[in-house]
């Protein structure tokens, strides 16, 4: 190995390291701070490693990809993602996501990109588990922050977030579910490190303390393997924990299968079996005892076959995204652009909760039949499918190692069954994947085409003096917008005497050129920006000012950032025409700032796109009820509550029109909210009629 090709591979390996940390990463003075600064050095550590590769492919051809149906599965799948996005709903959203979730076309290239220097560049085993064992380093640390965060909720409670009402953990990660996934795919590499070597599992078993002796490590595997199965059950995620001990038995059916002539796989698959059935059946036979309810883990488990409003909405989600398949089924409707179909589709009954923003379908299948269409979806899943196939049929692969890897993959997708990727889990697929495509083509040729000297140098020069324009264009600007959302939205602030004071200099007017600022950059975060432009409105309008000298200078600020938030706002609707968000959000801040007659107009624009939601409804009504136009207000809230009656905001909203037009009808409403035993209800809209 050449000097030059040394420290090439060295670079890819740093690079790697720092991808491996990017579930620590947290930047909180960014726009959604888990998501934000993970993604964007992500994004920047990918484009520097495929320069990287880039450089190694032309001066070692050994570097260069190797033919693989994993690899043109994976192409296809772009590819085709690709020409949906342009057919899609909104492209620009598809093509390049937006600071929420930081995925979109964009994110899918770097994927298969990073795909393609892992498969060329990490070319060994040897590598490969070095690059595992890192991963659980990192884990270990993970668990030092789970355990922080849980001594922290047990000390601290107020100052935590909770999940449904439960202290589930999240660390650095920032979501139970995000960090169940990562805590998934280390768990089952600790295993496949446990087991990689030829009949491991064997002389653990006979020989338990002699192999320890001789393989010291394993001890800090098995200690991974322990923690990270703690912190998956601490993060309460239903559909990871139900693929992990799924995952657990598939290893022990797999090995049974595959070991025909050892009777000590069939015997340990035959006592994961027994004690999956164990396990599961005593904790459903004490499912209302003290014991179960009072352990997270334990009570979210049995609660797994409940239909509650988690679940509810889910079935909903999915429901809704069939319906959108039906409409565009070939090419479906672009990424990113599930929230169109939720619009459309909406399903307000059953749920017990009236939410009305979902940009995800919670199912993998639905999440690229809405994405991809019917194509979408089968690229998406000819990529699992080759390389599962890989995994069964290369002899490079011991049983030991093939049963884990499929058992990790199958407890992935069970866990996609139920959530939506992100980077953490994206990035670990990736890994499993491109080991898979490493040793399944270990002994293909590759490309042997010989650059000159002359064009290595034109080459290699171009690529240094490309990618730091590459990383810049695409990275730079919309993280500087994810920093200037946080300033912009800012208006008061709370001094150390527990005062507030304005945020800025400038009130209002620098807000007003912090958010022209991000406007001008013309990145995907200009969306999220002009949202962000409303809800600041809200804060603005309820400002106060005691000093009457100056009290009508500050409401020509209030007018001035009004007519501002109307020319951007009518912008975005322009380039968002199907959205009702916008209209929804617009109308609100019109109708507190006493604009009612264009309030109206908004209002009924965001009903027209997204009818069947009640929530979405609620400013209309309010407003009729504001202007006097009694029959328009009961009406509408009567149709609202009506479209499910389960949820308590349309029915106090009823309650509310009733107490202004039609006492008899106040009365009816509260006699049946007494009828259905739904005494809080009363207490609740009483409460909001005395204000």
């Amino acid at each position: 190995m050449t000097k030059t090709e040394r420290i090439l591979k060295y670079l890819v390996y740093i690079g790697l390291v720092i991808l491996l940390a990017t579930p620590f990463i947290f930047i909180g003075d960014l726009y959604f701070p888990y998501i934000t600064g993970k993604s964007f050095v992500f994004r920047v550590i990918v484009e520097i490693l495929i320069a990287i590769w880039l450089i190694l492919a032309i001066l070692y051809p050994k570097y260069r990809p190797k033919k693989s149906w994993i690899l043109i599965s994976f192409i296809l799948f772009t590819l085709s993602l690709f020409i949906s996005n342009l057919f899609g709903v909104d492209q620009t959203v598809s093509l390049w996501g937006n600071l929420m979730r930081m995925e979109g076309w964009i994110t899918i290239v770097h994927l298969l990109g990073l795909f393609i220097v892992l498969g060329s560049v990490l070319n060994t085993k040897k590598e490969w588990y070095t690059l595992f064992k890192v991963s659980l380093i990192g884990s270990f640390i993970m668990f030092i922050l789970s355990v922080e965060q849980t001594i922290g909720f047990i000390k601290t409670p107020d100052d935590y977030d909770t999940w449904g009402g439960l202290y589930r953990i999240y660390t650095t990660i920032g979501n139970p579910a995000f960090l169940a996934i990562y805590t998934l795919f280390n768990a089952f590499l600790s295993l496949l490190l446990i087991f990689k070597d030829k009949d491991r599992v064997v002389d653990l078993i006979k020989r338990t303390k002699e192999t320890l002796s001789k393989n010291w490590p394993i001890l800090f595997y098995i200690l991974t393997f322990i923690l990270n199965t703690w912190m998956l059950f601490q993060t309460g995620t239903r559909g990871s924990m139900l693929g992990f001990i799924g995952g657990l038995v598939l290893i022990g059916l797999i090995m049974a299968f595959l070991e025909k002539e050892k009777t000590i796989y069939k015997k340990i698959a035959l006592g994961f079996f027994a004690a999956a059935i164990l396990f599961a059946g005593l904790i459903f036979s004490l499912k209302d005892s003290s014991f179960v309810q009072n352990n997270l883990a334990l009570s979210r488990i049995t609660s797994i076959f409940e239909v509650d409003n988690s679940i509810q909405v889910r079935i909903n989600n999915w429901i809704h995204a069939s319906r959108g398949f039906q409409e565009r089924p070939i090419l479906g409707w672009g990424q990113e652009n599930f929230n169109y179909v939720f619009d459309k589709y909406h399903l307000p009954r059953n749920t017990g909760l009236d939410l009305s923003w979902y940009d995800r379908a919670h199912n993998i299948l639905f999440e690229w039949l809405i994405a991809g269409g019917i194509f979408g979806l089968l690229f998406y899943l000819s990529v699992w499918v080759t390389t599962v196939l890989s995994i069964f049929k290369t002899p490079k692969f011991q049983n030991n190692e093939k049963a884990i890897l499929i058992s990790m993959l199958a407890g992935y997708f069970v866990h996609l069954l139920f959530i939506f990727d992100t980077i953490i889990s994206y990035l670990y697929f990736i890994f499993i994947i491109a080991f898979v495509y490493v040793v399944k083509t270990k002994n293909k040729t590759v490309w042997q085409y010989e650059f000159s000297d002359s064009l290595k140098k034109i080459l290699i020069s171009a690529i240094i003096l490309i990618i730091p324009f590459t990383v810049y264009l695409i990275n730079y600007h919309p993280y500087k917008a994810a920093e200037e959302i946080l300033l912009a939205k800012k208006v008061v602030d709370k001094n150390s005497d527990g005062q507030y004071l304005f945020y800025h200099k400038n009130p209002i007017i620098d807000n007003i050129e912090l958010f022209k600022k991000i406007i001008a950059r013309d990145t995907f975060a200009t969306a999220e920006a002009r949202e962000e432009i409303l809800n600041t409105g809200m804060i603005i309008l309820k400002l106060e000012n005691d000093n009457q000298e100056t009290q009508e200078y500050f409401n020509s600020l209030k007018t001035q950032y009004l007519l501002y938030a109307y020319n951007e706002i009518n912008k975005q609707i322009d380039e968002t025409p199907n959205d009702s968000r916008y209209p929804f959000i617009f109308s609100e801040l019109l109708a507190k700032s006493g604009q009612l007659e264009m309030a109206e107009k908004y209002a009924a624009m965001a009903i027209k796109l997204s009818p069947t939601k009640q929530i979405i409804r609620t400013p209309l009504i309010r407003i009729y009820t504001a202007t006097g136009q009694s029959d328009k207000a009961l009406e509408l809230a009567k149709e609202t509550y009506e479209l499910d009656d389960s949820k308590l905001g349309p029915w106090v909203e009823y309650l509310k029109v009733a107490a202004n037009f039609d006492k008899d009808l106040y009365n009816e409403l509260i006699q049946d909210a007494i009828d259905k035993g739904n005494k809080y209800w009363i207490e609740y809209a009483q409460k909001k009629l005395d204000k």
